[in-house]
């Protein structure tokens, strides 16, 4: 999830479909105990979303009913995200180049947790936009 915070960061929207298949694989993949600690439910199917080219509707898909979110416009008019989790007892915030990036790497920072935190130093000072929990 760390990786997925910060390579969300800096990739173009044209990879943001790729981006949204992968963090869809890591949300199935979470282990029951993180699942039921997130409030989590079922993964939705969002083939269909992505399939008709809207993939900031799939990524909000995978938040729906588990994490609230905010969507804004960061510093040099990049899309900025907000997720917030409340069982898990926090938020995160990350930029990218579209607003689904930014969902993305909102959500898998807030995820990552403290494996996030000992990446920060060493690959927020050279990105121009990343993750950061709050």
């Amino acid at each position: 999830m760390a990786a997925l915070a910060f390579d969300s960061g800096v990739a173009s929207g044209a990879e943001q479909a790729g981006f949204i298949g992968l963090a869809l694989a890591l949300l199935q993949a979470m282990p029951p105990p993180l699942v039921q600690a997130a409030g989590r439910s079922a993964v939705p199917d969002i083939g269909q979303l992505l399939a008709a080219g809207a993939p900031t509707e799939a990524a909000l898909a995978l938040l729906d009913g588990w994490a609230g979110y905010m969507l804004s416009c960061g510093p040099g008019g990049r899309p900025m995200a907000t997720v917030v989790v409340e069982p898990l007892g926090g938020e995160a915030s990350a930029e990218g180049a579209s607003p689904a990036l930014a969902l993305l790497g909102a959500l898998a920072a807030l995820l990552a947790g403290d494996a996030l935190d000992g990446d920060c130093g060493v690959q927020v000072d050279w990105r121009t936009a990343g993750a950061r929990l709050n």
